[in-house]
């Protein structure tokens, strides 16, 4: 069936024909003349906004034909055409890819974050438009139609976009951060996406079927070191990796042992992941031999193995890297069930990491329990949330966005409360919105009445006296907007502010044990610090969400919320990372 992709467990296989090598080959080794095809000619990806909004595809295909001379070198032929599409009434701002034959080929900082300025292929502003082509040059993924013959590539594809869409008031626009759907570059959505797409020469004989689901897996030993909060450098300070995994050390000479992989963890605890297969070690003299065999139906597709007197690599820069392209043993296997390595050249203690691509049904990348909470606001229904106070304001989903509309004199001040749009979490999380707030004719709160607050609240459900921290964008009696955060126990007060500029701001709290930070900046721009406070009485279990109140005769606000994330966090590091 023609224009219908394979997605499982967030990897993407594309098979057909593509070519690598340096050495020109008897054409008759295939019957025709050498193509590069994907099967099923045009392969998609959903192209998602937000966390899961559908807003069109991301579509590859083949042109075998287009001189490509200028950029590959006389004779050069082919291009992979990756075309954006939207649906739904969204529209392109901007496109940017990454494209290569390996993760190292998606720039990205240290923690797996997309470095988006430095992606090479970028359409630059074309908003309104709902369709966006990138032609790659095959060259580029080392495949030629100047070779008479070739081998597989496994290509990495990152996609980005920034898409709006039309509000009922005119002019007015949703706008979502969107990624060809994938596995995660770091460990949030919004560092970016990648997924991987295998190409290969025509043959006579059809190629095999693609592999199921493909996930991280990494050797978990005694004593292991998982790297996220992992002072590795001995500096005194988290090193700041973003994802999980695994160095095993030190391992003195003599040692013989097998240790567990572990597919799919997403975290440091073995027991949430997918046990793929064992692996063994045995170091003597100079050398260390390490053999990898799968349980199961496990196929590996990839191998990274770092062996040496510290517990990671080093990148380009000479900092430690957890970057598996940075390993000194890299190997595509292209489906195998066992493999060996033997490094020589070793000496005293060593450290030792593994990590593979572990294909296989049933292996589910992790997920986080707070996801489910998160709303888009895609639907009209508020069924899912507790609407605290519904007589202060007016509450409702329109458009794409929670609208909220307070009532007169409603505020949060003192024992006096207003509105709290809210769900319940329990433990360490961070909650973010995109919100505009803004008077009755949408401009800006400031000037005006004062005490006009839009933002997000963390609440005490049980408590007979407000408990509760709030932030928000608005008037707060000042001749200018403002930030706000305020801290309240059992009534009394801790009030912030710090002028800010429009009507819009994307705004995070977070809690990490009895500490509860908060932070604000303009879309898809660096987190600015609000505020950090400790609130030890602050319950287990906490009502999370967005608010709007007018401590005023005239209230002239309306607060439109986006979205809302919610997450787990893991330490408090991530609360002001993506």
């Amino acid at each position: 069936m023609k224009g219908v992709a394979l997605l499982v467990g967030g990897m993407l296989s594309l098979l057909g024909s593509g070519c690598g090598s340096d050495e020109l080959e008897d054409t008759t080794d295939f019957g025709h003349q050498r193509l590069v095809e994907i099967a099923d000619e045009v392969t998609c990806v959903p192209l998602v906004a937000g966390k899961e909004i559908d807003a069109g595809t991301v579509c590859a295909s083949i042109d075998n034909t287009v001189d490509t001379s200028n950029t590959c070198g006389t004779g050069a032929t082919g291009v992979m055409n990756v075309t954006y599409a939207t649906t739904g009434g969204w529209e392109l701002e901007r496109a940017r890819m990454a494209v290569g034959v390996g993760l190292e080929d998606i720039p990205t900082n240290r923690r797996g974050k997309a470095k988006l300025h430095l992606f090479p292929y970028d359409s630059g502003d074309v908003t309104g438009a709902t369709e966006h082509t990138f032609a790659v040059p095959l060259c580029q993924l080392g495949l030629d139609g100047a070779y008479d013959a070739c081998d597989p590539v496994l290509a990495h594809i990152s996609n980005e976009a920034e898409l709006r869409k039309p509000k009922k008031k005119p002019g007015k626009y949703q706008q979502k951060l969107a990624w060809g759907d994938g596995e995660l570059l770091g460990r949030r959505w919004r560092q970016g996406k990648y997924y991987t797409m295998e190409l290969q020469c025509v043959a006579d004989e059809p190629p095999p079927p693609p592999l199921a689901g493909c996930e991280t897996a990494y050797a978990h030993g005694p004593g292991a070191i998982c790297f996220l909060g992992a002072d590795l450098d001995g500096d005194g300070e988290d090193d700041g990796f973003a994802n999980w995994g695994w160095t095993n050390g030190p391992i003195a000479p003599g040692t013989s042992t097998s240790w567990p992989v572990y597919a799919a963890v997403g975290g440091c605890d073995p027991s949430a992941g997918e046990l793929v297969g064992n692996l063994a070690v045995s170091y003597s003299g100079s050398v260390a031999t390490v053999t990898f065999e799968r349980v199961g139906d496990v196929l590996l597709d990839e191998e990274q193995i770092h062996v040496g007197t510290e517990p990671l690599p080093r990148d380009e820069d000479g900092a430690l890297s957890i970057n598996p392209a940075d390993a000194a043993v890299v190997v595509d296997l292209d489906g195998v069930t066992t493999s060996s390595h033997t490094i020589t050249g070793l000496s005293g203690d060593i450290y030792l990491s593994y990590h593979a691509i572990a294909c296989g049904d049933g292996i589910e990348p992790p997920s986080d329990p707070l996801a489910s909470l998160t709303d888009e606001f895609q639907t009209d229904s508020l069924a899912s949330w507790n609407i605290h106070n519904p007589q202060t304001a007016t509450v409702a989903i329109d458009d794409g966005a929670l609208v909220m509309v307070p009532n007169p004199n409603t505020w949060w001040y003192m024992s006096d409360e207003a509105l709290h749009v809210s769900k319940l979490v329990t433990g360490n999380f961070a909650v973010t919105t995109r919100m505009e707030v803004t008077n009755l004719a949408g401009g800006p709160t400031a000037p005006g009445a004062p005490y006009r607050i839009g933002g997000i609240m963390v609440r005490d459900p049980g408590s007979a006296d407000p408990n509760t921290y709030h932030m928000g964008i608005g008037n707060m009696n000042q001749p200018e907007v403002v930030t706000v955060s305020k801290s309240t126990d059992d009534g009394y007060s801790q009030i912030g502010t710090t002028p800010w500029t429009g009507i819009e701001a994307e705004m995070r709290i977070c809690r990490f044990g009895s500490t509860v930070q908060s932070f604000v900046r303009l879309p898809e721009q660096p987190w600015a610090w609000v505020d950090d406070i400790q609130r030890g009485d602050l319950p287990s279990t906490v009502a999370v969400g967005p608010i709007a109140y007018a401590g005023t005769a005239e209230p002239d606000l309306v607060a439109e919320a986006d979205y809302v994330h919610f997450q787990t966090v893991d330490k408090i590091e991530d609360c002001w990372r993506d």
